[in-house]
């Protein structure tokens, strides 16, 4: 005989298992917004460098293509270090794509294993 607290277990269980895969999916997007977020935030970081570093250089010249050739050091550094930030951003977003895929495939593999037992 099923209790009116069996019927509330069960409730419990299904509603459990069906937001599993919800919640592992919330935990992989808030893993890699975290990731982004930093990034971004390293990006800036490298813009502001770069952007006080140009408006220091005429001051610090001491003459013209002293100046020239210091700003185009300076943009060529830069330059680099936003390839570099851009590869890792591919990175995060490789990584991204490989544990979402991961999550979903989890996620489908246990309902259908389910299905076919019953």
């Amino acid at each position: 005989m099923t209790t009116q607290n069996d019927v509330f277990a069960n409730f419990t269980n299904y509603q459990k298992e069906a937001l599993e895969p919800i919640r592992a999916a919330n935990g992989v997007a808030a893993e890699t917004f975290e990731r982004l977020t930093r990034q971004n935030y390293a990006v800036l970081g490298d813009f502001i460098n770069f952007a006080v570093e140009a408006a220091r250089l005429p001051a610090k010249a001491t003459d013209y293509s002293e100046f020239l050739a210091k700003q185009m050091e300076t943009a060529r550094a830069f330059g680099e270090q936003a390839v570099r930030r851009s590869q890792e951003y591919v990175e995060i977003v490789t990584a991204f794509q490989a544990t979402a895929q991961a999550t979903a495939k989890a996620a489908v593999q246990t309902p259908a294993a389910k299905a076919k037992a019953a």
